[in-house]
């Protein structure tokens, strides 16, 4: 998952029902299972069978279970965008603000940990036109821009790559899905400790 500096960001589309709590229930139940049996493995009635809904009554929400995957996915990568986002428009130089980026961005991966399961592990699964709308920002390219600032305003060391250095950040982070368990550690002590590890790293001195 990652986020720009600059305000190229495509237009957020809105769930289809918004403010529904019974939808809600509907993404948090099938994101659940999903993460917990797989997205193959899980069939529509079994999600019914779990709200106690009649399977039927799917079809005033969405087309198929293609189509529930990609509403799951979307919610926790434009939630996990925004907060990003916020983040990068913050003042202070590039390393301050990355440093606040990695712990936010972590805590936000804990605290969404089912969702953000499904998203690592299904993605793929998605319909290419559906993928297609969720890559305009790669989660990895939009932390290298963070450092390239930071290495503008000389606050991040000159010799490091932003690519690789994004790549081992963002990877790190995302495989906090396979480790963590819940209760184990608070959001914002884990996103920390990976701030003090790569900040140290990459303070320009």
């Amino acid at each position: 998952m990652a986020f720009p500096i600059n305000d190229r960001k495509p237009a957020r589309t809105p769930s289809r029902k918004t403010g529904d709590e019974r939808w809600e229930e509907l993404l948090d139940v099938s994101a659940r299972m999903f993460a917990q049996y797989g997205y193959a493995a899980t069939s529509l009635q079994q999600i019914a069978d779990e709200l106690g809904i009649l399977k039927g009554s799917f079809y005033y929400y969405i087309r198929s279970k293609s189509d529930l995957l990609f509403e799951v996915i979307r919610s926790v990568y434009w939630d996990g965008l925004e907060r990003f986002q916020a983040y990068s428009k913050e003042e202070g130089t590039g390393l301050e603000v990355l440093e606040r980026a990695i712990i936010g961005h972590a805590a936000f991966l804990v605290e969404h940990l089912t969702a953000t399961t499904v998203y690592l592990h299904e993605f793929e699964r998605l319909e290419p036109e559906q993928r297609e709308k969720l890559t305009g920002h790669d989660f990895r390219q939009l932390m290298s821009d963070l450092i390239r600032r930071g290495q503008d305003d000389g606050s991040v060391r000159a010799d490091v790559d932003p690519t690789l250095s994004a790549l081992a950040i963002v990877g790190s982070i995302n495989w906090i899905y396979r480790w963590y368990r819940s209760g184990s550690r608070a959001p914002e002590e884990i996103g920390r400790e990976f701030a003090r590890i790569y900040v140290r790293g990459l303070t320009a001195h």
